[in-house]
């Protein structure tokens, strides 16, 4: 919407989060934290995206949101002082505020927010939440269904203490009216810093009416450490495979899967137990993944079976009715249709046929110390177990390798290729 402009408050220090790097950028479900919040807000405001960061996250944020303006707020001195550092750039008739550690906020809901505000009185709108665990949580005080006040933790008086109606921090107001106020609201003598949310009180005073609406408290869920991480993770990961099931994707032990963000997965799908899928992979109809499979950057077409305990591996393309069984690696290869590869066999860098059969213990040899080589294995070809297949080579049509071979040259077409010393018998001359 070309009237509202997204400030997206990136500039903590994640100091509660242990990790090497700024929590923001942490992949959750495959994705940074900070981009899914940034998705979202794509969606209400396109282009208009403002974030304010810090100079310790600057750098990395820049990275992942390179198409947005990043404004560095200097000092942590509260969110109404990181509002005031983007005044300069907000040029849409209103502003909405998100948080980038609050990844579960869907689109409906900010649309539902934006909707009252543009259709009411209201001259600013905030999303609020019921809790039964309150604490830490601003509570919003009410005067005829308008927000009167927003009181946060550490100013509640015990009465107040008992109030269930909790702030987000999500908000929508005139930018003009906004900006025009901020500058009265008073560091907290506490924490000494600004609190946005007392721009409420401030517009009570002058007759400016605030609404809200209410959404579920697991939206509005905050990162702020590595166990506020797991929730939040194990809620999108229950979501996503919910949506799946609905679609006619059969999970047998939904809870001990795992799911990237942007998983594709077709109906009629059969997905066994600990199984994890990333980095965009696409499964399509019919196909059973096994248990103890993992799956990532690959496409699997229809009627595959892949597993138990296969890893498919980035670039991977595995044509339809294929097999690809317990204990194989597939990486950066495009294996055919009704190609068989059941058991402890690793493929890298290849082009398989349709009709391939790979035997058991069968090796592509791709890396030559130097580079990765390429083999290709045409229609109809049959490779005996334990066989080592040294790249670059091409294996031709209707061919078959003995098994136990190390082929290091071109096989044509309808030939048997054998490398295999003579076996030799040496008695023990103390033996009777």
């Amino acid at each position: 919407m070309s009237d509202i402009t997204t400030v997206i408050l990136a500039a903590g220090n994640s100091t509660r989060f242990k990790a090497s790097k700024s929590k923001l950028v942490y992949p959750l479900c495959g994705l940074p934290i900070v981009s899914h919040i940034f998705n979202t807000a794509k969606k209400i405001s396109g282009k208009n995206i403002l974030i304010v960061c810090n100079d310790k996250n600057k750098e990395e944020l820049e990275l992942i949101l390179n198409t947005s303006k990043l404004v560095v707020q200097k000092k942590q001195k509260g969110t109404a002082d990181a509002i005031e550092q983007v005044k300069k750039y907000v040029k849409s008739k209103n502003i909405l505020i998100l948080f980038g550690d609050t990844p579960l906020v869907e689109v409906k809901d900010i649309r539902k927010l934006v909707n009252k505000f543009k259709t009411s009185k209201a001259k600013a709108s905030l999303i609020a939440f019921n809790t039964l665990k309150p604490h830490g949580y601003g509570r919003l005080l009410l005067n005829n269904k308008y927000v009167e006040e927003i009181v946060e933790q550490i100013n509640l008086k015990p009465e107040q203490k008992k109030i269930n109606l909790c702030n987000s921090g999500i908000l929508i107001a005139n930018t003009k009216l906004l900006f025009d106020n901020l500058k009265n609201i008073k560091e907290n003598k506490i924490k000494k810093e600004r609190y946005l949310p007392d721009i409420c009180k401030i517009f009570s005073k002058k007759n400016i009416p605030i609404n809200y609406i209410e959404c579920k408290e697991e939206t509005m869920l905050g990162i702020n450490t590595l166990e506020d991480f797991n929730v939040v993770q194990n809620i999108l990961q229950k979501k996503y495979i919910k949506n799946f099931i609905k679609n006619g994707v059969n999970f047998l032990k939904p809870n001990t899967c795992y799911l990237s963000y942007d998983t594709k997965i077709e109906p009629t799908v059969t997905i066994e137990s600990n199984v994890t899928i990333k980095n965009n992979t696409q499964i399509k109809k019919g196909t059973i993944i096994k248990s103890n499979s993992y799956l990532e950057g690959s496409l699997i077409e229809e009627n595959c079976i892949i597993g138990p305990s296969a890893r498919i591996r980035p670039v991977s393309f595995i044509g339809m009715n294929s097999k690809i069984g317990n204990f194989v690696e597939i990486k950066n290869s495009k294996i055919g249709k009704h190609v068989a590869i059941s058991h402890l066999s690793y493929v890298g860098d290849t082009i398989l046929g349709n009709k391939v059969n790979i035997g058991a213990g069968t090796i592509t040899c791709n890396y030559d110390g130097k580079k990765k080589q390429k083999t290709i294995i045409e229609d109809n070809v049959f490779v005996g177990s334990n066989s080592s297949l040294v790249a670059p080579l091409i294996i031709k049509k209707n061919s078959k390798i003995g098994a136990g071979s190390v082929i290091t040259k071109n096989i044509p077409n309808n030939s048997l290729a054998l490398e295999r010393s003579d076996l030799k018998i040496l008695r023990n001359k103390r033996s009777k």
